[in-house]
């Protein structure tokens, strides 16, 4: 269902539905295109930008693009009030200590039981060494992949929730997800390059669903995804590569089991990419969750 109110101004209330197929379009057209130039035709890439590597400004600009696409067509639909509004829920962060704990304990430990089932001794549970390269690399990280969550899941989950429920809105997104990876797997300097691309696409579009289980649980809290995006980054926490796709998917079954009352119901999940004002208002501490 489109949102068609309008404000005195003339601007949308919200953003309208139809704006799923700018966002997927652009999406990939910016990231794939960028991508694909470093594959086929390096040698247009400006030498002085460096070599291809995660803080390669283009390969930033590549992964910057759901989020910075999103910002561009809500402000575009809704102004820069209702821009003010979406931020606003970066701040609805009154969930219950259970969620904080499973946003920020749940996929350390998969990785951790990835890294174990791999047969890494303990010692390589955690990467520790050298402390201070590592921990600047993770704050790096907390400012690259989570900028795509006000996109994913800021943006586009609520507005496929309107034609579909919260549970198949949560596996689409997140297989769009997976797949707008794929181009990665072919750029010498990522991470990428050195894992399998079929149990990724299975890892990745398993986090997919529990973000979405999670989004809708705590009343479209914006910071939850960007966390659980930063985790899956996190250098401190061990490499758990095939496994920890396995474990994703096994989380993602399991929550979709216990939470099967929002995810599979028409009527449940939240539908709202620019939140009211009345909502705006109440955004610092008065959102009930369970």
């Amino acid at each position: 269902m489109a949102q068609s109110k309008t404000h005195s101004d003339g601007r949308a209330a919200d953003v309208a539905t139809l704006m799923i197929i700018p966002f997927v379009a652009l999406t990939f057209g910016v990231t794939w295109g960028v991508m694909l130039l470093f594959v086929f035709v390096p040698q247009h890439i400006p030498a002085f930008l460096g070599p291809m590597s995660v803080t390669h400004p283009m390969y930033i600009l590549a992964v910057w693009a759901p989020g910075l696409i999103a910002v561009f067509l809500i402000a575009l639909c809704t102004g820069l009030s209702g821009l003010r509004r979406y931020f606003s829920r970066l701040f609805h962060v009154n969930a219950a200590w259970s969620w904080w704990a499973f946003v920020l304990l749940a996929l350390p430990a998969l990785k951790i039981v990835g890294a174990i089932m791999n047969g890494a001794p303990v010692s390589e549970w955690l990467n520790l060494q050298p402390f201070w390269q590592v921990l600047g690399i993770s704050i790096f990280m907390l400012f690259l992949g989570p900028v795509e969550e006000f996109g994913w899941r800021g943006f586009l989950l609520p507005l496929m929730r309107r034609i579909m429920t919260p549970a198949l809105a949560g596996l689409i997104i997140g297989l769009l997800w997976a797949v707008w990876h794929i181009p990665a797997f072919y750029l010498d300097g990522t991470p990428h390059t050195a894992w399998s691309m079929f149990p990724f696409i299975i890892g990745v579009t398993s986090v997919g669903v529990v973000m979405a289980v999670v989004y809708n649980k705590t009343h479209g809290n914006l910071l939850f995804p960007i966390l659980i995006h930063w985790q899956l980054n996190i250098q401190f926490w061990p490499e758990a590569q095939p496994w920890e796709n396995y474990l994703n998917l096994a989380l993602a079954l399991l929550l979709l089991w216990v939470h099967r009352d929002v995810m599979f119901g028409r009527d449940k999940g939240l539908t709202q990419v620019v939140p009211s004002l009345a909502k705006c208002e109440t955004a610092l501490g008065r959102y009930p969750t369970d």
